[in-house]
């Protein structure tokens, strides 16, 4: 009897104290969901208002920085892609501007997508000599860092879909560049929640990467000159 008497303790005092650390790993999960939402918050309220989607309301800046966007195997740009790209157009075409960088990824051979987003430009007779290519640019903060920390450039003209714009322009502002945005919402996209939900999770890996890591780009190498 005693026996069953120890074990029933026993049970008890498991069950209570199980109760307790499942009532705080539920409680550090709802603190966790929670700083997630808030850094998401921070993020893009930090941001500016201002967004031009009309070419002749905008300023004229010296360099455009065109963000990446998927590539198909042809070369032919993807649909959100292609929006950025004829954008870019539009404005060199009024001489809102001078010059053009086309950002992202070169790290395998067979994988160029500069090079595909700059002769998409020169098929719409844009001067090959007024679009520069960044190979490095792996993410949108190493885009953006490596356009002042490579091309010199201070201030710039964001050029992206509006779900992208606002993580954008957080990470100028923290890297001290001055920037304006112009959104390409020029047509819906299929895959616009999927675009919404990496989002969310990109807002948190930029606030790591401004104001806790203090990150670098991958690769830098030695300036180039935009003249």
């Amino acid at each position: 009897m005693k026996l069953m008497i120890q074990w029933v303790k026993r049970i008890i005092y498991f069950e209570y104290y199980s109760m307790k650390v499942f009532k705080y790993i539920i409680l550090w999960i709802i603190l966790f969901i929670l700083t997630l939402f808030l850094i998401n918050l921070y993020v893009l309220q930090d941001s500016k208002d201002t967004i031009y989607t009309d070419i002749d309301t905008l300023p004229e800046i010296k360099v455009w920085l065109v963000f990446w966007a998927s590539v198909y195997r042809n070369g032919t740009p993807s649909p959100v892609l292609r929006d950025r790209l004829d954008g870019a157009y539009d404005a060199y075409r009024v001489w809102k501007v001078q010059r053009i960088i086309v950002s992202w990824d070169n790290s395998v051979e067979k994988y160029d997508e500069p090079t595909a987003m700059a002769n998409y430009l020169i098929q719409r007779w844009i001067p090959k000599q007024d679009i520069f290519l960044d190979y490095a640019g792996f993410d949108t903060f190493d885009s953006i860092y490596r356009a002042n920390y490579i091309f010199w450039i201070s201030e710039m003209i964001l050029f992206t879909q509006e779900f992208h714009l606002k993580r954008a322009l957080y990470i100028a502002d923290g890297l001290d560049i001055e920037a304006i945005w112009f959104a390409t919402d020029y047509n819906r996209y299929q895959l616009e929640s999927y675009n919404n939900r990496r989002e969310f999770f990109s807002r948190i890996k930029a606030f790591l990467e401004i104001e806790i890591l203090n990150a670098k780009p991958k690769f830098l190498w030695d300036p180039i000159l935009i003249p």
